[in-house]
């Protein structure tokens, strides 16, 4: 049956697991005035925050079952990373967390199942004001998931996306505050590998002049990223979509001959590719695929940063070209020693004028709902619905599901303008042999060459064929 009536959408939230009894009874009183009337139910549950837009949906569609992982609950999707969909949920006290789904395919193997429960225990181990901390892990119907700190922010990749490059003071204090975290980290033996803009978050006021409270960056995954590594998986698919062992546009070049025995300074190497693109809105080597990427990094020099933006003072640009040496031993030992050689670059003058800004613009991008080939399985028994079949959720007039996120939807701060600067080159395009003309009829084309070797041929034939006779005749 379809969900098309008022009671019906009353006993699915019932059946949902989202209430409890004393609280659904309480909500069934004030939905009662309505139960004729299954959109003023909808606008209802949305406007007193009863449930979710995502939520609803997931009633609505049946699959309530989806929304229940342990003892934590989906308010939301924030989106998907190279290890899973990350949502927001709630824990058993109300606490807003963020919980990742992991693919089941990244821990299908027992091998790497084993060391990604021993890495997840030493991630648990870290707490810096700059790393995000994983607060617990489970399982829950055969889906391995982390429950992590939520931060209320953006990371650097949409920020940049949204509204281009940053001020140099501001870029240059992010990467300092992700290398205090990575600091703490690789001190405690945890090697991240896949430094980019999208794993650091950005939470708090900007660091502007007129900032009145501190921006605070924060790493994402630290400690997860080395326990899959690409080498050990079963799948023929996962080299396509596993993206936690290192990113081409900041892979160190010692990290793609052997990802695993790389050292600090590999994430030393992937955090100088990071600052590189926050202060020039462009990755060192922009042009080609995954491969060309990764043998550039390891023979060519980016093209040098001031050309690119002349603000760049000359010792800034030095310590970006250090940290981006081909060899480990030629870049900076130490996190520690990166973060204190950016601090001086890292500081307005005082009495900066404040920097100007523009208007926040609308990134969202139009939300679509899970694959069924990444929903978690969940039955709907399992804490969910009875429902068999419902009706689509715009038959109650939901509303739009906003944009989704890498992290967080609600970061409305103004940023700085950006700044103009100059075009990268173009690749030159290949000469492209334009296709052949179509043929006129279904007779294959054939080429007057062939045509003469068939003509020589038959009267070949025909001579030996004479030959024959006349002897024949004697």
């Amino acid at each position: 049956m379809q969900l098309e009536s008022a009671e019906e959408l009353i006993e699915a939230l019932r059946l949902s697991g989202l209430f409890t009894p004393d609280t659904f009874d309480a909500v069934r009183r004030e939905l009662a005035p309505m139960r004729d009337n299954a959109a003023a139910i909808v606008a209802h549950l949305l406007a007193h925050e009863h449930v979710t837009n995502y939520q609803l949906k997931k009633v609505l569609r049946g699959k309530a079952g989806e929304l229940h992982y342990g003892s934590y609950v989906v308010t939301d999707r924030l989106g998907t990373g190279g290890m899973g969909k990350v949502y927001r949920a709630r824990d058993a006290a109300g606490r807003t967390v963020a919980l990742k789904v992991v693919r089941s395919a990244l821990v299908a193997n027992p091998t790497v199942r084993g060391r990604f429960a021993r890495e997840v225990q030493a991630a648990s181990k870290l707490s810096h004001p700059n790393i995000v901390g994983l607060l617990d892990t489970g399982e829950a119907n055969g889906r391995f998931f982390l429950v992590v700190e939520f931060v209320d922010g953006i990371d650097l990749a949409r920020l940049m996306h949204d509204y281009g490059v940053l001020a140099i003071e501001e870029a240059c204090e992010y990467v300092r505050q992700a290398a205090l975290g990575l600091h703490h980290a690789h001190e405690r033996g945890l090697v991240h590998r896949d430094i980019k803009p999208g794993n650091l978050v950005v939470a708090g006021e900007r660091h502007l002049p007129q900032a009145t409270e501190p921006a605070v960056v924060k790493l994402l995954d630290l400690g997860l990223a080395r326990a899959v590594d690409r080498d050990d998986m079963v799948a023929p698919d996962l080299t396509r979509d596993h993206a936690v062992v290192g990113t081409p546009d900041y892979m160190a070049p010692e990290q793609a001959k052997n990802s695993k025995l790389v050292d600090p300074r590999a994430d030393l190497y992937s955090i100088g590719c990071t600052l590189y693109f926050l202060l020039t809105g462009r990755v060192p080597f922009p042009h080609g695929g995954a491969i060309e990427k990764i043998l550039a990094h390891q023979t060519d020099p980016p093209p040098p940063l001031q050309a690119l933006r002349k603000e760049v003072t000359q010792r800034l640009a030095e310590i970006v070209a250090r940290l981006m040496a081909k060899r480990p031993d030629d870049r900076f030992q130490s996190a520690g020693e990166l973060a204190e050689a950016l601090a001086p670059f890292a500081r307005y003058p005082a009495g900066a004028p404040p920097v100007a800004v523009v208007p926040v613009r609308d990134p969202a991008r139009p939300a679509t709902e899970d694959s069924g080939a990444e929903r978690g399985g969940f039955p709907a028994s399992a804490g969910g619905s009875s429902v068999s079949a419902v009706a689509s959720p715009s038959a109650f007039n939901l509303p739009p599901e906003p944009g989704v996120h890498t992290v967080a939807p609600s970061d409305h701060t103004p940023r700085p303008a950006g700044l103009d600067l100059p075009d990268a080159p173009r690749p030159r395009r290949k000469f492209v042999r334009p296709p052949p003309p179509a043929r006129r009829s279904g007779r294959p084309p054939v080429r007057a060459f062939w045509w003469m070797l068939v003509a020589l041929a038959l009267v070949m034939v025909a001579n030996v064929v004479l030959f024959v006779w006349l002897i024949s005749k004697r």
